[in-house]
């Protein structure tokens, strides 16, 4: 009877766990299907809250850094490369070491005067005086550089001054400080001449009767081609300045939104706008005007040369020389660091020129 009993009380207990076990499945298995019928029946609701969570979170991720790459530059052209190696070449000429290039001139307007002073120069095309390049632009020399320099100082400054008209303008000062000085400069030349004149032989004290006598009536006439020369391509290679780092502009605009370090995040929206919408617009003309910045430059050394070999004393040219070292000197290199003066190329609304260069793609 207990075997009996003790069965029937085991096969109880093993129906009450399998009754158990199955309702417990059961109701398992109703609670999913109900959550899931749900969720179905909220998909549309979810999905719609998901892509504005998701705009926003990009926006966000955008703008810290968090996440995502920076982008990779577009792809290099032939065309580009070319166009490159022509401005690596140009700023090779524009922007070669400025005292190194003093150097040049000093050593030049000494020594080549020398040798055309004490040695007979073979007369040349350039010996002329009427001669094409002295004619249409040496005698109009300093029209020609502030035309060109002030093309390419409007073309840049517009980009890294944001479009600020105030900040243009304050640039374009430094053209016209320079243009007074050259207008000052060659008045104070005629003085001096006037105040020296006189006749080669001494008896004669009149102009008219020192040219009678087949004599010669001049003063100490300081050369004003040297001056003019040496100051615009001095002038030009400082202007031409702005130039350095331009590239890095692009890098800069295209990792903006990654870089938490970059100059660019004091700017405001609008000014922001501005500089990606004229950067690519205008650096085509940048670099052409830039091309053209060189040829003038290149020009006044080979007319320079033409002027120490032909034209003057070794004085004159000299002198002409060292006036237009020490007026560059006076503005480029002490007036215009003053927090007062109208500033050196390139200083606009962020700092682009003194930039440290580009890391690697690999360190990005």
């Amino acid at each position: 009877m207990g075997m009996v009993y003790s069965t029937k009380a085991l096969l109880q207990f093993d129906e009450n766990i399998f009754t158990y076990t199955s309702n417990h499945a059961t109701t398992q298995l109703s609670a999913f299907k109900g959550r899931r019928k749900k969720k179905i029946n909220m998909g549309g609701v979810k999905r719609q809250s998901s892509a504005r969570e998701l705009k926003w979170q990009n926006f966000q991720a955008k703008r810290s850094g968090t996440v995502g790459k920076k982008p990779l530059p577009d792809p290099t052209t032939l065309k580009n490369v070319f166009l490159m190696l022509i401005m690596h070449v140009c700023r090779k000429i524009v922007l070669f070491e400025t005292e190194i290039k003093i150097t040049i001139y000093l050593a030049a307007l000494v020594c080549g005067s020398l040798v055309g002073d004490f040695t007979p120069v073979p007369r040349s095309y350039f010996s002329r005086k009427n001669n094409l390049f002295n004619y249409y632009f040496v005698k109009w020399g300093w029209a020609w550089t502030l035309i060109s320099v002030s093309t390419f100082l409007w073309l840049t400054s517009y980009v890294y001054c944001c479009g600020n008209k105030d900040k243009i303008i304050k640039h374009f000062y430094r053209l016209l400080i320079g243009t007074a000085m050259w207008f000052c400069m060659t008045k104070f030349f005629v003085i001096i001449e006037a105040y020296t004149v006189g006749c080669m032989h001494t008896k004669y004290v009149t102009k008219l009767s020192c040219l009678s006598s087949g004599s010669t009536w001049k003063g100490f006439d300081i050369s004003g081609h040297a001056f003019l020369l040496i100051y615009c391509s001095l002038l030009i290679a400082e202007e031409g300045k702005a130039i350095r780092g331009w590239e890095r502009i692009g890098d800069l605009i295209r990792n903006e939104e990654f870089d938490e370090e970059s100059p660019l995040k004091n700017l405001t929206e609008d000014e922001l706008e501005h500089l990606k919408e004229n950067y690519n617009k205008l650096t085509p003309y940048v670099r052409i005007s830039f091309i053209g910045l060189t040829a003038f430059i290149l020009l006044w050394d080979v007319m320079l040369v033409a002027t120490i070999m032909y034209f003057h004393s070794m004085v004159q040219k000299v002198v002409g020389g060292v006036i237009a070292i020490l007026v560059w000197y006076f503005t480029y290199k002490w007036w215009y660091k003053q927090p007062t003066s109208p500033g050196l190329p390139g200083q606009g609304c962020f700092k682009y020129c003194e930039l440290p260069p580009p890391k690697k793609m690999c360190a990005h």
